[in-house]
């Protein structure tokens, strides 16, 4: 239930945290789905690790690295972004495309957690096909594989905008320096 819940934290607004509220609220609202996804992870490594003869380590400790990986990216978005007053004051586009950027990025690093998370617990906790909790879970699968997918269809046109961004501004600081 822990790893539904903090999805819930993310992909779905709430009226304690609407999505609109400032530009880097979504962001701050998936990074809290992480760190709840961390919590529920954690509970099932220290059970596997209680329990070694029920539970293969090896296992336990791949969901630990892919913790550690989801929160050193989820630290660098958090990082790279700029503050709310600032992306709000700024008459540009650009700092709105940088959090919506990290969002997307922020959503796909926590959604790829939890599917993560909710393999193992179905490799390692649910023993039988008909257990209740098997057909619940591929339901939520369903609905982090449709967030992670559609933000990853997002980020592929962020990365072309950066380029093309990217190439005209080289293009432009040519021109300067010629002038």
């Amino acid at each position: 239930m822990a790893v539904i819940q903090a999805g819930g934290m993310y992909l779905i607004p709430t009226p304690e945290r609407p999505v609109d509220d400032l530009p880097t609220t979504h962001l701050l609202r998936t990074i809290d789905g992480l760190n709840a996804l961390t919590d529920a992870a954690n509970v099932l490594v220290y059970h596997a690790m209680r329990h070694p003869a029920e539970f293969p380590q090896e296992d336990a400790d791949t969901l630990v690295r892919q913790g550690k990986q989801a929160h050193k990216m989820m630290h660098k978005l958090d990082e790279m972004l700029p503050s709310d007053d600032f992306i709000m004051t700024m008459d540009s586009y650009g700092p709105d495309v940088m959090a919506e950027y990290a969002t997307n990025a922020a959503i796909i690093i926590a959604s790829t957690f939890a599917l993560d998370v909710m393999v193992y617990y179905d490799k390692s906790f649910i023993r039988t096909g008909k257990d209740k909790r098997k057909a619940m879970f591929r339901d939520f699968q369903g609905a982090y594989r449709a967030a992670r997918d559609e933000c990853l269809s997002r980020s592929e046109g962020h990365e072309f905008l950066i380029k093309e961004l990217t190439s005209a501004h080289r293009a432009m600081q040519k021109v300067l320096k010629a002038l």
